[in-house]
């Protein structure tokens, strides 16, 4: 980066004032040895077909491992974390039900019926699951396919289940 002149880009000019900082190396050490488990982390998340007690664990790992990490900024990620752990406590009183931990249903809706509960079972803890949907959907509804024909999109709709399981489901 810095071998680029600077007078190309004003990113150019930005990202080698960065480099050239001194809190640089040290802010990046401290990163990669206290976060740097993060990136698998987050794919394991990703993942489909995870039950949602073992994607709350891999949560609560995360959580444990980044408050064993003393600092200013350190304590303002975990206050953080702490926050949005909070605002989503619902998804641990499912997984008390789902476990038998909990032999009652206070804390969760009440439109919420005890057979709705195993529906959770494999929910995902992330949205990438559903913009992968959404995804899909959009490809098959953009404006463009007006002139898509009724059996154009039954082979669409065809490969696009297909691809979501390693075994085909429908055969045309």
């Amino acid at each position: 980066m810095l071998h680029f002149d600077s007078n190309d880009a004003v990113s150019i000019k930005e990202s080698q004032t960065l480099l050239n900082e001194i809190s640089m190396e040290p802010n990046l050490t401290l990163i990669h040895s206290n976060y740097g488990f993060l990136p698998s982390t987050i794919t394991k998340l990703e993942s489909q077909g995870v039950s949602l007690t073992d994607s709350v664990s891999t949560v609560m790992f995360t959580k444990n491992k980044s408050e064993e990490v003393a600092g200013d900024v350190e304590m303002k990620v975990n206050t953080k974390f702490n926050q949005v752990l909070e605002k989503n406590d619902r998804v641990c009183n499912n997984i008390k039900n789902l476990n038998g931990e909990s032999s009652s249903m206070n804390g969760l809706p009440e439109d919420l019926m005890g057979n709705d509960v195993t529906f959770y079972k494999y929910a995902p803890v992330t949205s990438t699951d559903v913009e992968r949907s959404f995804s899909r959907y959009k490809t098959i509804l953009a404006v463009n396919w007006r002139s898509f024909d009724v059996e154009n999109i039954k082979k669409t709709l065809v490969v696009q289940c297909n691809n979501l399981s390693d075994k085909p489901k429908f055969r045309d």
